[in-house]
């Protein structure tokens, strides 16, 4: 049986120049470690598809002698090659695809090739666009798109620029330009970047990037703990704007009957999960039987699945939806073809309904990715371990980062179930005034 590979081990394994050598991945069946009798290194995935064997080629491996850089690389090799298994589940063939991407871009003029808008939008089709926020993406990265999401024009950073001419500087001078004006966005621009010429060193375009060694325009405050729940080391904090926030999804359409925005809301409070997974959910995804949502690897931010237990008000909130026929299936859809949309209108309408029950009281600044903090506060109270609650919340982090994670095969299944159970009690009893009776029934269920 193949080991798993850690950091460690990638370092340790040594070219044989008789032959090729190929490792396989314990964690990860199909995900091979390549090395040449040359010494050079790189990364495969080998599945079958209508009985015939196929491989797809990662790229090379850059990590050297760095034992950071070679995890870093392990983590994400394991992403996209979990990202293809999941392709050939649904009965795709990611090699054919592949080809024939390669044959395309053969056949272009070689003067054309090599400008940045032109790899810009091979990054788009073969990379980008099989991942979360690929408008997003694309913006960052000056593409202007269409209503269709594969019909777009590629303007680009810099257009008509061959990307071998951009330089350190050409980058360093369009970030802080952006941080001038949008200190945050100008981050978010260089992390696209640094993963867009990372692609290109992966695909030889490039030999290496122009953006190693360069840090962040602006500086963020990594401490962000805003929660809407009482904690117990913050003197005047307290349970009301978790419960004003309820009131406000309950609210939400008023006598346009029960629409996506509220419910959904609910269940980011009930399951902790993250917006763009919970907003992308489809009713295959959801097993009511069994009362579990299962987050596809190709959703989940880590590139694992990820089973989420549902407790009875979630399922409740399910339950009540109405189903609007669609292709994909989304649950929180208004046309069946498209998932939800237009959260900044939504917020605000939030905040405001949220202000009309705190009167008098002024409610500070919150954003949606705080609710997935207040979970995580809120389990803390309620005696939820904290390597339950990292499951729970698909932290890849903390109690399972690096070697304890790989070596942790442990799913906690059932500590995750009776964690969100006793979670979405004590919100309910949070919203209906007796909350704290919550806190010693789950320490007693734990014991």
């Amino acid at each position: 049986m193949a080991k798993a590979l850690t950091a460690a081990s990638l370092l340790k394994l040594k070219a044989d120049p008789s032959k090729r050598r190929e490792i396989g991945d314990g964690i990860l069946a199909g995900l091979y470690f390549v090395i040449q009798p040359t010494g050079r290194k790189s990364w495969a995935v080998r599945y079958r598809a209508s009985g015939i064997p196929k491989k797809v080629t990662l790229g090379n491996s850059l990590f050297g002698d760095d034992g950071d850089a070679a995890g870093e690389e392990l983590t994400r090799i394991r992403r996209e090659a979990a990202h293809i298994l999941e392709r050939v589940r649904r009965g795709e063939d990611p090699g054919a695809e592949k080809q024939a991407a390669k044959r395309e871009v053969k056949d272009e003029d070689a003067a054309n090739r090599d400008k940045f808008k032109t790899i810009v939008e091979r990054y788009l089709k073969e990379y980008a666009s099989k991942r979360r926020n690929y408008p997003e993406k694309a913006r960052l990265l000056g593409l202007n798109l269409k209503s269709e999401v594969n019909a777009h024009r590629a303007v680009g950073l810099w257009g008509e620029k061959r990307i071998q001419d951009i330089t350190r500087r050409d980058i360093r001078e369009h970030l802080e330009k952006l941080a001038t004006t949008a200190p945050i966005g100008a981050n978010r621009t260089f992390a696209e970047l640094r993963k867009f010429f990372n692609w290109t060193v992966g695909k030889d375009i490039l030999m290496a990037s122009p953006m190693t060694d360069l840090q962040p325009p602006s500086e963020e405050n990594d401490s962000r703990n805003r929660v809407l729940i009482r904690r117990k080391e913050v003197p005047g904090s307290s349970d009301n704007e978790l419960r004003w926030l309820w009131q406000a999804c309950e609210a939400y359409d008023g006598a346009a009957g029960r629409g996506p925005f509220g419910p959904l809301l609910q269940l980011l409070i009930l399951t902790g999960q993250r917006r763009t997974e919970v907003s992308a959910m489809t009713w295959g995804e959801i097993d009511m039987d069994a009362a579990e949502w299962v987050i596809p690897a190709a959703r989940s931010k880590n590139g694992e699945p990820h089973v989420v237990p549902l407790s009875e008000r979630a399922l409740a909130i399910l339950r009540a939806l109405p189903r609007i026929k669609g292709k994909a299936g989304y649950v929180f859809t208004t046309d069946g073809e498209h998932p939800v949309s237009g959260f900044s209108r939504m917020k605000q309408r939030i905040d405001k309904l949220m202000a009309e029950s705190a009167g008098e009281v002024e409610i500070p600044e919150w954003t949606l990715h705080d609710i997935r903090r207040t979970v995580a506060a809120g389990m803390q109270r309620i005696g939820v371990k904290m390597e339950v609650t990292e499951k729970v919340l698909n932290h890849k982090s903390g109690s399972f980062r690096g070697i304890a994670g790989i070596y942790q095969v442990h799913d906690y299944a059932d500590e995750k179930r009776a964690a969100l159970d006793a979670w979405g009690r004590f919100v309910i009893d949070l919203v209906e005034g007796k909350a704290a009776q919550n806190v010693v029934p789950f320490q007693q269920e734990r014991a």
